[in-house]
């Protein structure tokens, strides 16, 4: 994966969602739909006042669900490899106790094969565009979860 698609895959919030909804009351509606990554009814919210205001309701009601879908899309659309997309499912399947590095290893099967040092690059990658979170479990191994 190239530095610049990194960008792509940042995590959005629902707080800074909800923020740039809230500009609609003021007449600037669809920009959590350019933040949600969709911009094409970004703009046509933008052109028509957030579908005469109703849209914005709308979108008041289902926030959490296009935070989620814009921070799920990016990993799934080829944007990423398949090592990264196994990371991040066993990073959800861990939950709060999260995975070690030897678990990745173990569990992570991408064509071609990876070895544990490509791994670490391709964890690293994940933690730079805030998709994986990196920590200490009790027993004080470094474990990676979900953010």
């Amino acid at each position: 994966m190239r530095p610049q698609s990194l960008a792509r895959l940042e995590r959005r919030h629902l707080g800074m969602a909800y923020l740039l909804w809230a500009l609609g009351l003021v007449g600037v509606c669809g920009l959590q739909r350019f933040y949600n990554r969709k911009p094409l009814s970004g703009t046509l919210y933008l052109l028509t006042f957030g579908l005469c205001f109703l849209g914005q309701l709308v979108d008041l009601l289902l926030m959490p669900e296009l935070v989620e879908q814009a921070n799920v899309v990016p990993a799934l659309r080829g944007s990423g490899t398949s090592a990264e997309i196994q990371l991040l499912q066993l990073a959800r399947r861990s939950g709060e106790r999260g995975f070690t590095l030897n678990d990745a290893v173990l569990e992570v099967q991408p064509q071609g094969g990876l070895e544990s040092e490509q791994l670490r690059r391709e964890i690293e990658k994940l933690l730079h565009a805030h998709l994986l979170d990196v920590g200490n479990d009790e027993r004080g191994r470094v474990v990676y979860r979900e953010p």
